[in-house]
This record gives C-alpha cells, sequence and structure tokens, in this order.
C-alpha cells in the first residue's frame, strides 16, 4: 500500500484533532515541505494575531496572510517561498 502526502489542510485538520490546546505551526522546518518542487515554509496559526506575530517572528512581514477554511476549521497561513528565507528557517529551527 501507498502512502499518500498529506495536503497541507489534512495535516492541520488531522493535528487539531489530536490536539486539545493547539499552538502555531511553522511546516517544513526540516526542509520537509515543498511547493511546486521547491522548499518551503508554512506558518500556520488559528487566530490572526499569531499569525501576525509569527510572520514578524520569521522575518516576513510582508508576506501575504492566507486565510484557510477546511472541513469544520479555519486557521491562518503565511508561505515562505524565498530560498534565503526558507534556508534561514530551516537554520532557526536546527537542533
Amino acid at each position: 500500500m501507498v502512502n499518500k502526502n498529506l495536503s497541507e489542510q489534512e495535516w492541520v485538520y488531522n493535528y487539531l484533532q489530536k490536539c486539545n490546546k493547539p499552538l502555531p505551526l511553522v511546516l517544513g522546518s526540516r526542509g520537509t515541505w515543498g511547493i511546486n518542487g521547491n522548499k518551503a515554509i508554512i506558518l500556520v496559526a488559528f487566530t490572526i494575531p499569531d499569525i501576525a506575530v509569527m510572520r514578524d517572528l520569521h522575518n516576513v512581514s510582508k508576506n501575504p496572510i492566507r486565510e484557510m477554511k477546511y472541513k469544520d476549521i479555519v486557521y491562518y497561513a503565511v508561505n515562505i517561498v524565498a530560498r534565503k528565507q526558507v534556508e534561514y528557517v530551516i537554520y532557526y529551527w536546527k537542533e
């Protein structure tokens, strides 16, 4: 059986189903998330103030905020696709 990669929306939905007190997320911080074949980072939060702070913390305050609706959830996301910004975030979260 082949496992299908989860979409961003599916991943966030599954996360919320397992979590009582969800925190903002940084998807792809290990270089594992991709958009159109390129490494990407996706910031995810569940309130507008939280996503605004996440943008500021990761130096992408000009990147647009997307409001995402999937099944019975609403969340906010910001794509980081510029190579230098992606590399910076991966380095920042490296442990």
